[in-house]
């Protein structure tokens, strides 16, 4: 699965604009992963190796929805 969204972050870099409408799919990626960990981590705690990828996939988060309200809307 993660190869899968690799892939589809790839596209997405290499046409930002022309790939607006597959941004969401990182962002609900991004907000499942933290979502899980952060359920964990505040109820029953979780080991220090994902705490990191948590925060860090939250920083993402915000700046895929920035790139996402940055570019033109597609007119197709």
């Amino acid at each position: 699965l993660l190869i899968v969204f690799a892939a589809m972050f790839v596209v997405i870099a290499r046409n930002p604009a022309g790939n607006r409408d597959l941004i969401p799919y990182g962002v609900l990626l991004k907000l499942s992963y933290c979502g899980v960990v952060s359920f964990y981590w505040a109820t029953t705690g979780i080991s220090y190796m994902w705490k990191p990828f948590c925060v860090l996939d939250l920083v993402f988060m915000v700046l895929f929805i920035w790139a996402w309200k940055a570019l033109p809307r597609n007119r197709f």
